[in-house]
């Protein structure tokens, strides 16, 4: 087995938390449901985090902090979202509202920033308004120059930990007349505000995480000095956007996602074993144990797509304007229909707020809603991946030798976990991508590594044939993407980028990109990673799973791979096992009904 330091560490607070299904527990899922019963924030649950000391991890090594690794921080998020949403994002709001100081503030801001947090205080990131939404360029929030400073003036909506914080990042306009470098970020710290030039609006109620202090702050002409800027004036847009790559990938995207349906799954199962009909279980009905097998597939695709991803942070950090736009849409929209897809085999039980595990499924329902919205929608990440599909067909129809090398390194890098990761350089972040894709790009070397594995006793005949198969309509499925996009050009395609065809187009390339993420996972890992994970049957169902609707015409899979599938899914399930490649031990559960 790998020896896979970085889950150590949400290894070590999976076990200091404990099971969340024993109700004595602070961070349990029975405490979790009283708080949202009456809208209370998680304070005591939060005071239990920082004494582990999780507030440490969202800041680097280098300003005293524990952050290394974006993996280690995303098995971090992970670990207290599968206990409960609303805890998570109360907790993650510091890193969201830090990440933009993190990378274009002053070494003065960021010194200013770490001890806030070392002092367990809250950072806030304070960017929609009510009247504009997603659509910030339309924000109204201005920042007038005055001697010695600037001046704060408008009302910022749906912040998360708003009247909690101590500090906050806010975008505001800096030029009348806006436009893409119309607009800043300032680093704001309340108690140099005067007292009587912002107020705190009241807290929004909201369908889930209703404990959560979303709420908002308006200010009058707030005076902020003249260092209070995060990087240059104008910036504010690209500065945001930047720091959208690395929130989306972890804490508003692939975190909250993988936790929640690791939970969702779990207390499903619960029910399966236990409820008796028809002279057996629930587990004992081929449908519902088929439908099972998907969620934990399902799950396994979001888990190869989002490791790789916050890897990619590191190694391919110029990439993540897609990368993260591809997580973003494609795993919560995966979970939410996964989330949907379980409630059915519960049946009545979904929809109860007591009993079965405490009623924490309709929490899931409710809290994972959001997960879809915050740090830009659905359409609005499918809109970026539309603007990036021109370059990306361009550049792949031009690759040679030595660009095929190169994406080899980085895919060695991005996919091996042993491997050490780069230090991160938030320098290297980009806008675009200029065409590159190296996880959808590397495919072709993907192919070539099955076949090598013909020569190989070690993958069962039959499984690596259905993998070389899969592979091929793949490469088919992307060639054929490539040369519609092709034959529309740059400016028919920018002129359709909001039309129904392209967003389609948008979501395919998701879905092969996920499929690619699959393929380098198994095969960078096959050795390390158990036997389950070698043989290769999940991946089998993973690309299978991925290509329907894409591919005109897929083999049957043997029945076979589906039991073996269900089996792991059992195993992993009685032993507190993390759903997951990564071979990750949970608490001990007493497996509450």
């Amino acid at each position: 087995m790998l020896s896979l330091a970085q889950y150590g560490t949400a290894e070590a607070l999976e076990q200091y938390l404990g099971d969340p299904g024993n109700p004595e527990n602070v961070f349990s899922f029975k405490h979790s449901i009283d708080l949202d019963e009456r809208d209370e924030y998680p304070e005591e649950i939060c005071q239990l985090l920082n004494q582990w000391g999780v507030y440490e991890y969202y800041i680097p090594v280098g300003y005293g902090g524990k952050l290394t690794s974006f993996e280690e921080m995303l098995s971090i998020a992970r670990t207290i979202a599968r206990r409960d949403l609303t805890v998570a994002i109360a907790h993650g709001c510091t890193y969201l509202g830090a990440v933009p100081i993190w990378i274009a503030g002053t070494e003065k801001q960021k010194k200013t920033l770490a001890q806030r947090i070392k002092n367990r205080e809250q950072i806030s990131f304070g960017l929609t308004e009510k009247d504009h939404g997603s659509d910030i360029l339309s924000n109204e929030t201005k920042a007038e120059p005055v001697e010695g400073g600037y001046l704060l003036s408008g009302e910022k909506w749906l912040i998360g930990n708003a009247s909690r914080s101590k500090a906050l990042a806010l975008f505001a306009r800096t030029n009348p007349k806006g436009g893409p470098r119309g607009f800043s970020l300032f680093m704001v710290e309340k108690e140099a505000l005067a007292p009587s030039s912002y107020l705190h609006l009241p807290k929004i109620k909201t369908h889930g995480l209703r404990g959560a202090n979303i709420s908002g702050i308006s200010l009058a002409e707030s005076f902020v000095p003249a260092e209070a800027p995060i990087g240059s004036m104008g910036s504010g847009l690209e500065l945001i956007l930047k720091a959208f790559q690395i929130t989306r990938t972890l804490h508003a995207g692939a975190a909250p996602s993988l936790g929640q349906a690791d939970t969702a799954l779990r207390v499903t199962l619960n029910f399966v074993f236990n409820r008796k009909l028809y002279g057996g279980t629930v587990w004992d009905i081929p449908h519902a144990r088929n439908a099972l097998v998907d969620a934990f597939v399902d799950i396994l695709i979001c888990d190869c797509l989002s490791i790789g991803a916050a890897r990619a942070i590191h190694v391919a950090t110029e990439q993540m304007s897609l990368f993260s736009a591809i997580v973003k849409y494609f795993v919560p929209t995966t979970v939410d229909d996964l989330i949907r897809r379980l409630s059915a085999i519960l049946g009545a039980r979904y929809y109860l707020r007591e009993e079965h595990c405490w009623g924490i499924f309709q929490k899931i329902l409710r809290d994972h809603a959001i997960v879809g919205v915050f740090d830009g929608s659905t359409a609005v990440n499918l809109h970026g991946i539309n603007l990036q599909l021109v370059q990306l067909a361009s550049y792949r129809a031009q690759i040679n030798t030595n660009e095929y090398r190169k994406i080899k390194e980085s895919l060695e890098v991005i996919f091996s976990l042993e491997k050490k990761l780069p230090d991160f350089d938030p320098e290297k972040l980009d806008l675009y991508n200029r065409g590159r894709d190296d996880i959808v790009q590397g495919i072709q070397i993907a192919l070539s590594s099955l076949y090598e594995l013909k020569e190989s006793p070690e993958v069962p005949a039959d499984i690596l044939q259905h993998l070389i198969s899969l592979t091929h309509k793949i490469i088919k499925a992307i060639d054929s993407q490539q040369s519609i996009i092709s034959e529309l050009g740059s400016a028919e395609a920018y002129k359709l980028s909001k039309s129904p065809q392209l967003f389609e187009m948008a979501k395919n390339y998701c879905a092969l990109h996920a499929a690619s993420a699959c393929l380098h996972i198994w095969l960078y890992n096959r050795k390390g990673l158990g036997e389950f994970f070698s043989r290769g049957e999940w991946l089998v169902l993973c690309l299978h799973r991925l290509m329907k609707g894409l591919a005109p015409s897929l083999d049957s899979l043997p029945e076979a791979y589906t039991e073996n599938v269900a089996e792991e899914i059992m195993n992993l399930y009685k032993q507190d096992k993390l759903f997951s490649i990564i071979p990750f031990q949970l608490a001990h559960s007493e497996k509450a009904s």
